[in-house]
């Protein structure tokens, strides 16, 4: 028997290795929803403009208009009242534009992950449970020409699948990252300004922005996986009220014999149906309910390092173990 053994290609975070199925489903918040947030946000900013400009009117009376020492007073706080209000809205365009580009990120992502699904299928992948699962690990040493070149054609498309979740997975992370870091700066937030402190350990220091910074992402996408997974079980039950409502509707209609055989193959047919659906629902909720609970379990473990760093514990940093590759394929996989 030929093995396929390859280098270990381990991804960080979500622990994805190369020869693991591969994900194609996109559960997380669909970008019109955000885009529309964004766009409020922006709205919001035109109607603060109104107020910057009331301000600046009203702080550049002339004397000529209204004099005296309560004029004068006015004039100040209006002056002081322009410079806030035009610093609020520039933040809110600018944290705008950020949400609006966080949607456009989201919706490559899902549009990645659904050409990803359809490149798949058409090089002859089996795509199951919203997976894309990989070819034999083994073929027989005594194997055809044809069979062995199929079995490393198949293997070089789930490495291009592969690689391509990866890179989806890595832009749609560090947009993320922007994402909370504009929070941070149009909210005038700056940690590491605020603390110079760094956790010891040993050679490797951690600033405490940083590690907020790495533990709001990991909230917010805990949440977005916590969301979806309570998507998919309101899916689930939706689904399990129109199947038996319509198993409920064949039941009638066999009882009454009123149903002609036409109306009894239809109502069999809407039945098959959404029990289909109802299973692959069902799917589609168990996989989403293990990615919110993984999510989950990152955000804490952030939220641990967090805490422990400002308790002034030291954090732990593994150390990277050499690791020697076996034999790989790398004059057939490039």
């Amino acid at each position: 028997m030929t093995k396929v053994l390859v280098d270990r290609i381990e991804t960080q975070q979500d622990q994805l290795t190369f020869g693991d199925p591969i994900g194609c489903h996109y559960h997380w918040t669909e970008p019109g929803e955000v885009d529309a947030y964004g766009d409020s946000v922006r709205h919001l900013a035109a109607k603060v403009e109104l107020a910057v400009d009331a301000f600046e009117r009203t702080s550049g009376l002339s004397e000529d208009v209204f004099a005296g020492e309560a004029a004068d007073t006015l004039r100040e706080r209006a002056a002081r009242r322009h410079e806030e209000s035009a610093l609020v809205r520039d933040n809110l365009r600018g944290l705008g534009r950020a949400i609006n580009a966080y949607s456009d990120v989201l919706r490559r992502h899902r549009d990645g992950l659904a050409d990803l699904r359809a490149f798949a299928v058409s090089r002859g992948l089996e795509v199951r449970d919203n997976r894309i699962w990989p070819p034999v690990e083994t073929i027989a040493g005594d194997a055809s020409e044809k069979e062995m070149d199929a079995w490393e054609r198949d293997w070089k498309t789930y490495q291009r699948c592969f690689e391509t979740k990866i890179a989806l997975r890595d832009a749609r992370r560090q947009s993320t990252r922007e994402l909370v870091k504009a929070l941070a700066d149009y909210a005038d937030v700056h940690p590491d300004k605020d603390k110079k402190k760094f956790v010891a350990a040993g050679a490797h220091q951690v600033s405490f922005g940083e590690l907020r910074r790495e533990a709001a992402e990991e909230a917010m996408e805990a949440v977005q996986a916590n969301d979806a997974a309570d998507a998919a079980r309101r899916t689930v039950e939706g689904l399990k009220r129109r199947e038996q409502s319509a198993l409920d509707d064949l039941e009638k209609m066999l009882t009454s014999g009123k149903a002609t055989p036409e109306e009894i193959t239809a109502q069999t047919d809407k039945v098959q149906a959404l029990h289909r659906e109802l299973v692959e629902a069902r799917t589609e909720s168990l996989d989403a309910e293990r990615i919110a609970d993984r999510e989950q379990a990152q955000a804490n473990r952030a939220a641990r390092d967090l805490q422990a760093a400002e308790q002034g514990k030291p954090r732990l940093v593994a150390e990277q173990m050499d690791w020697q590759p076996v034999t790989n394929l790398e004059d057939r996989l490039g």
